[in-house]
């Protein structure tokens, strides 16, 4: 229920209309395996996000964002460590992937920086909303 509720709170928020977005949850193992795969790295992560504006078939559909896999071992796993709940810490992950599939990237310190500032606001909004406590 949680992630229906982030995602369409997330949708509205960003004012998107119809977008088709799916979301995968899996152990380490599967993860590991995508990370590898996809990223040639062969460790877990917390979650992987496939934007669809991407890659080969950018144009497969207009309202089509992507997929989002989240490694639920890791996350209850970072839950602990920042002690706070496996839900918040879902919601989290789910705005990280929602923000890859939107565009946002990671891999220079500005870009992480700006993506940590909407990340931060998105969770601010949904905790407003009641969305998350």
């Amino acid at each position: 229920k949680i992630c229906n509720t982030t995602l369409r709170t997330l949708v509205e928020v960003e004012k998107l209309e119809n977008p088709e977005i799916s979301v995968l949850f899996v152990d380490d193992a599967a993860m590991r395996s995508l990370n590898f795969k996809y990223r040639n790295v062969d460790d877990t992560t917390d979650v992987l996000a496939f934007p669809m504006r991407d890659g080969r078939f950018p144009n497969v559909g207009p309202n089509v964002l992507g997929d989002i896999v989240i490694s639920i071992p890791t996350a209850k796993r970072q839950s602990e460590e920042n002690k706070h709940s496996l839900e918040k810490e879902l919601v989290i992950l789910l705005i990280h992937g929602f923000l890859h599939l939107l565009g946002y990237d990671d891999t220079t310190e500005k870009l992480r920086k700006k993506m940590q500032t909407r990340e931060k606001e998105l969770l601010t909004i949904l905790q407003q909303k009641g969305v998350i406590s």
